[in-house]
């Protein structure tokens, strides 16, 4: 065991700090922590390659109903037998549904848990304006959007399985209104793609300088590059979330002044994938 004037006789260097100084004088940690932030690691990343596939998924919808309605028809296992098993889109929304709960009970450590931490991240974010950290601050704000906004559309999937539907999908987005499906969107968006950066920061996936052993942080390097990529991603989701959104929209309104607001979507002759499995 080191004594403190040996401990404190060298100033460590920027160096040192990354890569701890005297952790072999630390008392040991619980492995909890470290399993914790795996699980928040895998989750995150099974939820944000989700996105891209529920974006592809939702907008289908741009191209026709029709498409839409197969792709629904898909995931829903019609083309087992030619009926629809609602209990395959519970077990899928089920899945992500779990995954949610892990991701945010293990991100809840890092949360502020009083005002006095809240103001402290918050200066710190100022005082260090550095891109990284901003991006965190911009993450904490969304996850905190999210708990109020992800588990009532996951519930709402769960408990009724058959609105899995274009025209019943339409009405519930004119129903939840522009503004609210707006702001789900955006925050969905960025908060999910901060992550997947974040991710490749934390799994060191970035040249480092060979005799510092730090990533490169500096404009034109990988990690730059990946940034600036993430926020161009981030902002096409966005205004294709946008676009889906107002095609969802239309249907709902269109649905409602008809007088249809429960009436289900029905393919025309020859346009379902599945007609020969009925």
């Amino acid at each position: 065991m080191a004594t403190d004037k040996e401990k404190y006789s060298h100033t460590p260097t920027a160096t040192d700090n990354v890569w701890g100084v005297g952790l072999k004088d630390a008392k040991r940690q619980s492995k909890c922590t470290a399993r914790l932030d795996v699980a928040q690691s895998v989750t995150g990343l099974i939820l944000g390659i989700f996105l891209f596939c529920h974006m592809a998924f939702t907008g289908s919808v741009n191209f026709g109903k029709d498409l839409f309605a197969n792709l629904i028809a898909t995931s829903g296992g019609v083309w087992l037998d030619g009926a629809d098993h609602a209990w395959m889109h519970v077990v899928f929304v089920g899945f992500i549904f779990l995954c949610v709960i892990v991701h945010m009970f293990c991100a809840l450590r890092r949360f502020p848990t009083s005002y006095k931490q809240l103001h402290d991240i918050r200066s710190h974010v100022k005082l260090v304006h550095h891109e990284d950290t901003t991006l965190w601050w911009v993450q904490l704000i969304t996850a905190f959007c999210l708990f109020f906004l992800v588990f009532p559309h996951l519930m709402s999937m769960l408990v009724n399985p058959h609105g899995f539907d274009p025209n019943l999908i339409g009405v519930h987005t004119y129903h939840n209104g522009l503004l609210y499906t707006f702001i789900f969107l955006v925050c969905t968006e960025l908060h999910g793609m901060i992550g997947l950066y974040r991710l490749a920061v934390k799994w060191d996936i970035f040249a480092k300088n060979p005799e510092t052993k730090i990533m490169d942080q500096r404009a034109g390097s990988e990690r730059a590059g990946l940034r600036k990529g993430m926020l161009i991603v981030a902002l096409l989701m966005i205004v294709g979330g946008s676009i889906t959104m107002w095609t969802n929209y239309s249907i709902g309104a269109e649905q409602i002044a008809n007088n249809a607001e429960a009436q289900r979507y029905e393919m025309s002759e020859g346009a379902s994938w599945y007609n020969h499995a009925k």
